[in-house]
């Protein structure tokens, strides 16, 4: 006796349905029918194994490699800027906003584009998990600008097995700007949660002597305050590089070899068995690099602004300072602002002590590097927002958007 197929209650239901039907409409008895049917289609030994039939994929195989983003931004006649290339794949998310348009150039000054794109670096689920690997390749044509941006800050999270505590999170970032090009990267504050492990590389190449511009916003915070994790992350590590590039005054037999020059390289490494009791009660601290004839004003607002702190065991001349240069001005609306200034530089320091900022500001081979911590996220950000709004490049020179990470 040939025994049935190990086939689901539904099929056998179907099966059934079907010998009814055929045994209303014809003159074969059921049992027949039954054994015609099953001998023809679906009798199997009783002692073989199931069948099972593939389906075919209706999608063509995926080539992508996860995690991989490119992003390649041109300018079209006569100055409007078009992302030539925009791709990613899981977990690595871009989406572009509404650019911000720019008032025309003077033509007697540097060409600009006539807009600014705002990019959102996301991740699926608001963070990284264990294992995670993000590589992002960015190329900006000459005389394109863009803003980088997240929406919230970048989760890092712990690996979900024992088993495997050593597995590293990763993040790689490469970035070419071409001549009179401007990049700002603005991301909110990484977030690494207790036991992560993660390290993030950033290079950046720029044609410096082209008039290429880079800034860029790198910060961290202690983690999940309101669980009790400060400081509580395994590895946290952070590489920023700036090179200069040029074309080779002698290129070899082939052509278009570039020369490249280290400008800067920034490292900050968290790892150890008690972190907390070496960042001296900071919940969060960051780096800002400014390189570039477009942010040349902002930069030198920071360290002009660092050299009016006052010392320890020394005379405040800030107050003095202004009110000197102000009395020596020969306009009125020039004396008015240094005024206004003034009060601004009293108001923010005395919010610096409150929120218990620490900062430092110092030029390295042409470019301004910015140090800064505060004791909690919020007040970080109000110190670096009130730099960047009394200064105004980056609200004029690139849109609102770059100052989302601020808000």
């Amino acid at each position: 006796m040939k025994q049935l197929c190990n086939c689901t209650t539904c099929t056998k239901f179907a099966l059934w349905m079907y010998l009814y039907t055929l045994k209303e409409t014809s003159q074969l008895s059921a049992q027949s029918l039954y054994e015609d049917f099953f001998d023809s289609c679906l009798i199997v030994p009783y002692d073989a194994p199931p069948v099972t039939m593939a389906r075919p994929s209706p999608f063509p195989p995926s080539t992508s490699t996860p995690g991989v983003g490119h992003v390649c931004l041109n300018l079209q006649t006569p100055s409007h800027p078009v992302f030539s290339t925009l791709s990613f794949s899981y977990p690595l998310k871009l989406v572009v906003s509404a650019p911000h348009t720019l008032a025309p150039s003077a033509p007697t000054s540097t060409p600009r584009p006539s807009a600014v794109p705002l990019l959102f670096l996301l991740t699926y689920g608001g963070g990284l998990v264990s294992g995670d690997h993000v590589s992002l390749s960015l190329t900006l044509a000459p005389t394109t600008r863009l803003v980088i941006a997240t929406q919230g800050s970048t989760k890092i999270f712990r690996p979900s097995s024992p088993s495997h505590p050593s597995t590293l999170t990763r993040q790689d970032i490469h970035t070419e700007i071409g001549a009179h090009a401007a990049l700002w990267y603005a991301p909110d504050p990484c977030q690494p949660f207790a036991d992560s492990r993660y390290a993030q590389r950033q290079i950046f190449s720029l044609d410096v002597r082209g008039g290429a511009s880079l800034g860029l916003i790198d910060w961290v915070s202690e983690g999940r305050g309101a669980r009790g994790e400060k400081w509580a992350m395994a590895v946290w590590r952070g590489r920023n590089e700036v090179w200069d590039i040029e074309e080779a005054t002698a290129p070899a037999v082939g052509g278009g070899e570039k020369r490249r020059r280290l400008v800067l390289r920034d490292n900050i490494v968290l790892e150890g068995p008690d972190i907390r009791s070496r960042v001296d009660e900071l919940g969060v601290f960051g780096t800002v690099i400014l390189v570039g004839p477009l942010l040349s004003s902002l930069a030198c607002f920071f360290v002009d602004e660092f050299k009016a702190l006052p010392r320890i065991g020394a005379r405040d001349w800030s107050s003095q300072e202004v009110q000197g240069s102000a009395a020596a001005a020969s306009a009125e609306v020039q004396e008015t602002e240094a005024e206004r200034r003034g009060e601004w530089r009293k108001r923010r320091q005395e919010r610096e002590k409150r929120d218990g900022v620490l900062w430092t500001a110092a030029s390295v081979r042409g470019a301004v590097v910015v140090k800064f911590g505060a004791r909690e996220v919020e007040g970080a950000k109000i110190w670096l927002g009130d730099m960047l709004r009394e200064e105004g490049t980056v609200g004029r020179e690139f849109g609102p958007g770059g100052l989302i990470c601020v808000k």
